[in-house]
Formats: structure tokens, sequence, C-alpha cells
């Protein structure tokens, strides 16, 4: 029997982690990292132990118990799950915390696939400082199309759009039909024919598990695009007379190459972090300042000629720059940078830094997420017969149409591939 494990994903946002297991064969699509919320022990302030980061998250159950999966030197000696378990593979949908943030602790004998994009990416963060919990595993890179025999299942890579280089969705051929996985998906970014081409690749299959994350949202308002986000970026810059304080997203290549040659074209130049300056650089985004190459002098002296991105854990670095009484008027654009929003503990001191120095604050960003809309359109053109919405804290609100059946899954259940519970 074919069968269907979600060990994470169900009820909230991120941590997608589906087991399908086909005659002792076992493919693991995601091996993502429960994102912080308030229910998680380890929200900040507390941080990990090094060394510990898996073993106390699975003694708190915050990681799943899967056997044969980590590295037992990553466990607590003697723990059973470091036992191997037949042949098992990784397939990684893209370079999100909530879906490759457990990938540092895979035993050896276990491959850890992912787009080759989005391998570039992940060993340009680790290159500085801010790689994998455990390091990076040995990467195997897939190209869009490629596919991966793992005992009688066959996973074939898709390349999708979502807000950061290498997204893949993912079509796994099993004994009892194909699986499709979507990772997460958009349609509205900046190549949505990648999410219609894999709803059209997918098409007719018979189990689909796609992210829902818009679900649980508020989204009666027209829905942003890429254009709205560079629209209102160049508009931020040509309306602020003084300095334009920046929170963009790195992994966003895409959005970060748009919004410099925006910035160019407005006659400034972005100022990054050191750090993020020389990851950008790695993932190949050309015309990149670094804190280090420009002097704070030239930005006082000319705050009309620079965007600055901020670390966000160092607020009062702020006081630095040409901001608050007596200085050009400056704004703060928010494009779903760090913090990340309300739902994090840095955003309250965030927002008590611009008021206190009287910066105004902007959010001009969109989401990378599918619309409730486009996802109930990718329903009636794939065709699923069953249908698991995950990564979403309402996975009632998909309504699928008459004939595809949707199910809530249950934690660590084993369900077949015509939706129902598996027995054993």
């Amino acid at each position: 029997m074919v069968t269907i494990k979600f060990w994470g994903g169900l009820g909230v946002i991120g941590g997608s982690k589906i087991m399908v297991e086909d005659g002792g064969h076992r493919v693991l699509l995601d091996i993502g990292l429960d994102i912080p919320s308030g229910r998680d022990p380890f929200r900040l302030p507390v941080r990990t132990r090094p060394g510990r980061e898996l073993a106390d998250r699975l003694r708190l159950n915050t990681a799943p118990h899967i056997p044969g999966l980590f590295d037992p030197a990553a466990l607590d000696p003697g723990s059973p799950l470091g036992e191997p378990t037949g042949e098992t593979a990784v397939f990684v949908s893209h370079p999100h915390i909530d879906h490759c943030g457990l990938a540092g602790f895979v035993r050896d004998d276990v491959p850890v696939h992912a787009h080759t994009d989005a391998v570039d990416l992940l060993k340009a963060l680790d290159a500085t400082g801010s790689g994998l919990a455990g390091g990076d595993p040995d990467w195997r890179r897939l190209t869009d199309g490629q596919r991966t025999e793992v005992g009688p299942m066959q996973v074939e890579c898709v390349a999708v759009d979502h807000d950061v280089p290498g997204a893949s969705g993912y079509l796994v051929r099993t004994s009892a039909g194909t699986l499709a996985f979507t990772g997460d998906i958009r349609f509205h970014g900046h190549h949505p024919e990648r999410a219609w081409e894999f709803v059209d690749r997918a098409a007719d299959c018979d189990v689909l598990a796609t992210e829902g994350t818009t679900l649980g949202w508020d989204m009666s308002g027209p829905l942003r695009d890429e254009s709205d986000v560079e629209r209102d970026f160049a508009a931020a810059l040509e309306q602020t007379p003084g300095l334009v304080l920046l929170s963009a997203y790195p992994r966003d290549r895409d959005r970060v190459r748009a919004f410099t040659g925006i910035a160019e074209a407005a006659g400034r130049s972005i100022v990054w972090t050191e750090p993020v300056a020389a990851f950008l650089r790695l993932i190949g985004v050309d015309g990149v300042y670094s804190a280090a190459e420009v002097p704070l002098s030239d930005i006082r002296t000319a705050p009309g000629r620079y965007v600055v991105v901020p670390d966000p854990d160092d607020l009062p670095s702020l006081l630095d720059l040409p901001v608050g009484e007596g200085c050009p008027a400056a704004v703060f654009v928010h494009a779903n940078g760090e913090p990340l929003g309300p739902f994090e503990p840095r955003w309250e001191p965030f927002t008590d830094w611009l008021k206190a120095l009287d910066i105004p604050l902007r959010q001009i960003g969109c989401s990378g997420h599918a619309s409730q809309d486009h996802l109930h359109r990718m329903l009636e053109r794939m065709r699923p017969r069953v249908v698991f919405p995950i990564h979403t804290t309402a996975p009632t609100r998909l309504h699928p149409p008459l004939g595809i059946t949707r199910v809530v899954a249950e934690y660590a259940s084993r369900y077949d591939f015509a939706g129902g519970e598996a027995m054993g």
C-alpha cells in the first residue's frame, strides 16, 4: 500500500513535511523547521543550544519523530530514531527555513535534493553566516523536469513561482497514482507562467497537497502584484526629499534587482549591511553597495542620494543616520523584509523606534503566496481526485469543485490515495 503522512504544516503557516511511502521506500517532501509562533517554546528571546538544536526540539515535540531520517549525532545517545529505516530521499521545495530548516540534521546516507538555484542560494547564505543549523547537507542538484527514482517511485522537479529563486513543486509517481505538491506557489509574481505550467503538468493527478497560506487572511482588498510594489517604491523615492530607509527580503532576488534599477533611475544607491551585500553578490545581483563602501559622512551630507537598509537587530544604529528633527523628511519603506510583521517579537520595538524618530512607515509589499481566488482556479484547472490543504491556519476555507475530495489531515496519521485513513 502507498501511504501519505503529514509531519508538519497542519493548522499553521510553514513547517511542511510530507512523507510518501511505497513498498518500504520513502520520499519526504520538505523538511521545514516549525516557524516561530505564539506557542513556540524557542521563540525569541530563547535560543537553541549549540549542538542540541534538534535533540532539544525533539524533547519538546517541536520537531518530527521520524525514524531513520536524522543523523544519530544530532540525537540523544541511543535514540531509536537513529536506526536506518529503508530507502529514504528528501526533496526540498525552496530555500525558506520553514521548508528546509531541518535539512542540516539529515543522516549522511539519505540524499537531500533541491533545485540547483535553491542550492546556490543556500550555499551563499552559509558562506555569509546565515546557513542552516547543522550545516548544509550534501545537496543533490535538480533542474526543471528532472526525474529521480526512489525505489518504485519517480519524483519530478517542476519549477514554480515564489518570492525566492529555485522554488519548485514536485510530482511523485507511485504504484497507487501521482501525488502533486505545490511547495509555496503564487500566480501574481515575476513568473506566473511557471506556476500555471506546474498546474498543467499536474493535471488529473490523484492527490494534491497544496499550500493554502492566504486562506486564513482577509483578502477583501485588491490583489497586489510585483508591478504594484515597484510602482510604490519608485513613488517613495520621488516623494521623499531625505533618506529612504528600506526593509526588503534579500532572498527575493528578482525584487532586489528591480529595486536596484529603480533606485539607480532615481539617482540613489541602495546601501546594504555588509553580510547582506556579500550574499547578494554571491547570488548574482549587480550594483550592490555595502555600508563599508559608502561613508556615513556621504549619507549625512546627501541623504536624498541614498536608500539605506539598516540591520533590524541594531535599531540604535538609526541614531547615526540623518533622520528626525533637523533633517530632510525621511521614510521607512517596508517591502516584506525583517522584521516580518506584527506577529514577530521584533515588530513592536521596530515601530516604537520609528515613532520616536518621527519616521513614517510605508508598507508596500505583496504576498509570496497564491491568493484564495487563484487557489480555487488552480483546483478547477488541475482537477485532482483528492486535495490536502496544508501550510494554512484555515484549511476548511478551501472549497474544491464537485468531484474533488478535500481532506484536512491530522498530524502523523497515514492516508491512502483515496484520502482515507490507512490501516496499520
